[in-house]
């Protein structure tokens, strides 16, 4: 008897195979599989090649077999001459459910197809109906994922669509949805399917290997319809419609986010503020002025806010502008303006928190207050998006000459401030409150920046270090109040001689009271408006002077960061101008270093995000284009099957955790990678290796209707990735998905990538280690929510502390709870500890508690003033002064008794 060839055959196929799919589903692959029927209708293929006598024999030994396993054979009128038809191959009947795959068992068995007791299928042949199938196995396990794929490619030719994530079992099980015409055929060789009236889809000697080679499907199970997932929120399109997109291919260059807001009619009228991502970084202040007037004059009503390496941040009168400055052939991407997070929110009831006070001795900075160090002479600058309750505390618990400046006023023609967000925490007042005891003669400046101007923070680090250019807004603004002086001017003279005009007389008759009335009118508004033009140009002069008074301030104290957005690993253009400016410079001698003007010192709190970021290697064990979250070596929670998918977990504003994430909660969810590229060799204009983000939601995470790894998919990032920065040799790119959650449930992310390059030539493909770093927030703000998702499965505390705080010169505040810290800033600026400094998480200041690094960075910020008026150079705190980088602030006691207590009253600058 000849038999094909099946990769196993017999009891081992069976036990290897079989046994170990259905026996080790729990506890292996952790899948929770709904209870199984209590019988099959199970239909055989079989095969017997033998004469009569053979055929009789094995056939009987065949029924004997089933007989055993409690096979009910369904009667024909012929049944009783299969044993004898050399062409019969065919058996129907019913089998109890645990013994339904154990029919492989014996070698003449070809296929099995089970299907639950009583289950109709309908006699509609286009309906899918849900199915396993246990594919040939034996294979070398890269062999193995390629009979895998071939086997999903052929079945195509049938209708079938695979489904998404499911756990393969070492890619020898195929699950999806399957036209119920087709379902019988699977039962036939795969390898002949489909077949017309004399030849299948594919001739036998086009197959590949090893699909050509051993019958590919071995059984067949029929599984639950599954449960309709609920629709998702409208996506935008993944590219702009086809008319649109042939009239003006530059709408590509729009992303995903953006065309959601112009798919509005109402919004497109609306004022939009938007960030512009060059092709280049301009290299030269002749290069950007070109540049810059391209863009202003690329749409109606645009004007230029800020400039942060390639990105520009403008704000047109009309959101459908930015269709029209697509067109730019400087122009790369545009997309909506990126906002920084929060690090501090409210402290939940009962914590424990400590007040600035208990800080200050605990810290010993107490010990530098004895020595009449107290910050004396020295500008704190405190960044923050809200100062609440800053009146009141003026004169009182902050220093009477406080000075404060709101920077969001430059965002919008007329220099007025913008609203108060009362949806925001505001941590400008906790950590000026944490400054002033930690320096309590301290000059205070505190600036209120917007959270979506990355931008701000760049005009405020420059002004601190002197640079005498005004911000790109205040640019900006200084054209508008020119071009406004000017139509003012020209009024008034045209005003003033209609007024003129119509008093050279003044006859009693009709026409010429209404033109004297007219005229007056006019003379009146031109008055009002050249009053207002005047508060505006005095609005400008105050912020301008705000600005040039912050040169020689001696701490800036920030409490934003960014997690996405910017290019991270110390590679943004506030990181780079940090570096730079506020790194003491290397001289040769000691003295000529003490002559030198000191150096400020950025202190930045650390980002709160944790959990909310993974950063990791890209891995591929599998090769199946899917990114895994860990190493095989990796052990797998309870509940899951695979380090493809990241779960999402969800916490609730008070700290209570959950498992299902709640409908409505809005996200981003933004991946971030850098490439190698090869100067010498071919630049690609779009990345080589591009990654996609795929949302998914668990369609039963109990398992108790279909299997625990069926999943429906919610959302997946479309649109060409943002290149943020090109260099010499590297491109750092981001791809982004933003979604609403369209039910309750249980949410994972998976992450895809695949080469988007095809060399011509094998030897020039480029080989790389790619280390994407993925974060999740809030598309709102994030502090204002109800809570947050969380990667629950695979989360990296080493994933970087954000932007600003990865640059090796800022001092970066993190706090001492265990696990509450995000750790290291990437490979651009490796052995560098970060955070530098620890302190308490939870601080309580002027009836208001916060946990986070906000208030933390305040008082290190009023802890730099101090030593800084003991003429300490703290560019390098830790170094200077003898602090273990990631330590706890605390002043060493060998330290303090080197220091000269200063006599009282001596003020020095």
């Amino acid at each position: 008897m000849t038999r094909s060839r099946t990769g196993l055959s017999g009891a081992g196929l069976l036990f290897a195979v079989v046994l170990s799919l259905a026996a080790a589903r729990p506890a292996a692959a952790q899948v929770i599989y709904p209870p199984k029927p209590e019988k099959y209708d199970a239909h055989i293929r079989y095969r017997i090649r033998a004469d009569q006598d053979g055929r009789v024999r094995q056939f009987r030994a065949l029924s004997a077999y089933l007989d055993k396993l409690g096979f009910a054979l369904t009667p024909r009128e012929d049944s009783d001459l299969d044993a004898f038809d050399p062409a019969a191959e065919f058996l129907s009947g019913t089998i109890p459910a645990a013994n339904g795959l154990k029919i492989l068992g014996d070698p003449l068995v070809q296929t099995v197809l089970l299907i639950p007791g009583g289950m109709m299928l309908g006699e509609d042949a286009n309906k899918p109906v849900q199915v396993r199938l246990g594919i040939a196995t034996g294979f070398h396990p890269k062999e193995q994922r390629v009979m895998h794929e071939q086997v999903v490619r052929h079945l195509g030719f049938l209708g079938f669509r695979e489904a998404i994530a499911y756990d393969s079992a070492g890619f020898t099980l195929v699950r999806g949805a399957l036209p119920t015409g087709n379902l019988f055929r699977l039962l036939r060789d795969l390898r002949f399917q489909p077949a017309g009236w004399f030849l299948t889809a594919v001739p036998t000697d086009y197959l590949p290997s090893p699909f050509r080679d051993v019958l590919p499907v071995r059984f067949v199970e029929v599984l639950p319809d599954l449960p309709a997932p609920a629709a998702a929120a409208a996506a935008p399109p993944a590219a702009p419609p086809g008319d649109a997109a042939a009239a003006s291919p530059a709408l590509f260059k729009l992303t995903t986010d953006l065309r959601s807001v112009l798919a509005d009619p109402a919004a497109r009228e609306k004022e939009l503020r938007a960030d512009v991502i060059l092709e280049n970084n301009p290299t030269s202040a002749l290069t950007w002025q070109t540049v810059r007037n391209n863009i202003r004059q690329g749409a109606d009503g645009l004007t230029v806010e800020g400039l942060v390496g390639a990105v520009v941040t403008v704000r047109v009168a009309k959101a459908s502008e930015l269709e029209r400055l697509a067109t730019l052939a400087e122009v790369r991407t545009i997309r909506l303006t990126r906002a920084g997070i929060e690090t501090a929110r409210p402290a939940a009831a009962g914590a424990t928190a400590v007040n600035p006070a208990d800080l200050v001795k605990t810290s010993r900075v107490a010990n530098l207050h004895g020595m009449n160090y107290t910050g004396e002479g020295v500008r704190v600058v405190v960044l923050a998006t809200e100062f609440p309750g800053l009146d009141a505390l003026v004169g009182q618990q902050l220093p009477a000459t406080t000075r404060f400046l709101d920077l969001t006023a430059e965002l919008n023609p007329e220099l007025v401030p913008a609203p108060v967000a009362a949806d925001r925490v505001g941590t400008g007042t906790a950590a000026a409150l944490a400054a002033v005891a930690a320096a309590p003669r301290a000059d205070l400046v505190l600036i209120r920046v917007s959270p979506t101007a990355f931008h701000q923070l760049m005009t405020v680090a420059r002004a601190v270090t002197g640079d005498p250019n005004s911000s790109e807004a205040l640019q900006s603004r200084s054209l508008e109040l020119i071009l406004r002086g000017n139509v003012l001017e020209n009024r008034r003279t045209v005003v003033t001689q209609e007024y003129r005009a119509a008093f050279a007389t003044l006859r009693d008759e009709e026409k010429e009271t209404a033109r004297r009335a007219a005229a007056v009118a006019a003379f009146n508004q031109l008055n009002a408006d050249e009053a207002q033009f005047k508060n505006t140009v005095e609005r400008f002069a105050r912020i301008k002077y705000g600005l040039e008074s912050l040169r020689g301030a001696g701490v800036v104290v920030n409490t934003l960061v960014w997690d996405a957005g910017f290019p991270q690993d110390g590679l943004s253009e506030l990181s780079r101008l940090l570096d730079d400016k506020f790194t003491s410079k290397a001289v040769q001698s000691a003295l000529r270093a003490y002559k030198l003007p000191p150096v400020p010192v950025w202190v930045q709190a650390a980002s709160t995000a944790v959990g909310q970021v993974w950063a990791g290697a890209y891995l591929d064990p599998e090769g199946d284009g899917v990114m895994a979250f860990a190493p095989p070596t990796t052990p797998l929670p309870a509940g899951r099957w695979t380090r493809e998918l990241n779960f999402l977990s969800f916490t609730a504003a008070d700290g209570t955790p959950a498992t299902a994430a709640p409908a409505g909660s809005k996200f981003r969810l933004t991946v971030q990678w850098r490439e190698p590229q090869d100067p010498d060799g071919h630049l690609p204009r779009e990345p080589v290796f591009p990654l996609d983000l795929v949302l998914l939601r668990q369609l039963d995470p109990e398992g108790k209707v279909v299997a625990s790894d069926e999943f429906a998919e919610v959302g997946r990032s479309t649109g060409i990735p943002v290149r943020l920065m090109r260099t010499f040799g590297s491109c750092t790119y981001e791809q982004s998905l933003e979604v609403m959650l369209p039910a309750d449930g249980v949410y994972a992310v998976r992450v895809e990538g695949k080469t988007g390059y095809e060399y011509q030539l094998p030897h020039m493909r480029q080989k790389m280690e790619l280390y994407p770093r993925l974060s999740l927030d809030s598309s709102d703000d994030p502090s204002a929510s109800k809570g947050r998702l969380r990667f629950a499965t695979f989360s990296s505390p080493n994933a970087g502390v954000g932007i600003p705080g990865d640059s090796p010169a800022a001092i970066t505040i993190g706090t001492t709870g265990k696990g509450e810290n995000l750790t290291g800033v990437g490979p651009n600026v490796a052995l560098r500890i970060k955070p530098d400094l620890l302190v308490p998480g939870t601080i309580a200041t002027a009836g208001t508690t916060l946990t986070g690094t906000a208030t933390g960075a305040g008082f290190v910020g009023g802890t730099a003033a101090s030593l800084l008026s003991a003429g300490v150079r703290v560019a390098d705190l830790t170094r200077t002064v003898g602090i273990a980088p990631g330590q706890p602030l605390v002043l060493p006691m060998e330290w303090l008794n080197t220091v000269n207590p200063r006599a009282q009253g001596r003020r020095e600058r």
